[in-house]
């Protein structure tokens, strides 16, 4: 799968901000940082709390998250980025997410790269349905995998929302795409999207008055698809 994200997403996309699991060592992509429980700090009230909280039935998002060794695998330097976990383990720079959107968003092609069919990406979007999710509590209506704004009218368009709140999102009745990420995590064990709900206005009101007076052009920013070295069996 970690050959599967660079050969099918970041090649064709010409970036190198793309990565399953951690990115090798000279590639330009770092992971974010993760403050708490960041360093090897022993973590006993936790670790004793959060297996019996995440057994109860009110408590979906944590049982859905939780596992014996959590709080290690995130410690130090991240053991948990050294496996390939699709649903959770990407690592990706905002411009590079954003570009992906940016395909979904204009039916599967862009800078004249098609990642996927028209017919397909017409397909996505989903029925509105503001049932709670019964890991999340909240409302959430899904378009073949990827989410509408839990709060409704708040955002147009459908994306996903990743580990500690990073976003990727895709409005194809605009043709726009942006994407949300951190330098540094609190924890990874928050749901860290406060700060996004404050921002998602200012990116809708940007994304309108671009439509009208057309986008600033910018120079080709984030680094381009790198080749990293292949590493040496000892």
């Amino acid at each position: 799968m970690r050959d599967l994200f660079r050969e099918e997403l970041a090649r064709p996309l010409n970036t190198d901000g793309i990565h399953l699991g951690r990115p090798p060592a000279d590639a330009p992509t770092t992971a974010a940082q993760t403050l708490f429980p960041h360093t090897k700090i022993p973590t006993p009230v936790l670790d004793f709390v959060a297996p019996k909280v995440a057994a109860f039935s009110f408590s979906g998002l944590l049982g859905s998250i939780y596992f014996p060794g959590i709080f290690s695998m995130l410690q130090g330097d991240m053991p948990f980025l050294d496996g390939e976990v699709p649903a959770v383990n990407g690592v990706v720079t905002a411009r590079a997410l954003a570009k992906v959107y940016g395909a979904i968003a204009n039916g599967g092609e862009i800078d004249g790269t098609r990642l996927l069919s028209s017919e397909l990406v017409g397909e996505l979007k989903g029925e509105p349905d503001l049932t709670p999710d019964l890991n999340l509590g909240i409302p959430f209506t899904y378009h073949q995998g990827y989410q509408s704004s839990p709060i409704p009218g708040l955002l147009a368009g459908y994306g996903h929302i990743g580990l500690g709140g990073t976003l990727g999102w895709a409005d194809p009745d605009t043709g726009s795409s942006f994407a949300y990420v951190h330098n540094r995590l609190l924890t990874l064990m928050l749901w860290d999207m406060g700060s996004f709900a404050g921002l998602a206005p200012l990116l809708s009101n940007a994304i309108q008055a671009a439509r009208k007076d057309g986008p600033l052009e910018v120079p080709q920013l984030g680094a381009a698809y790198y080749e990293p070295e292949e590493q040496k069996v000892v």
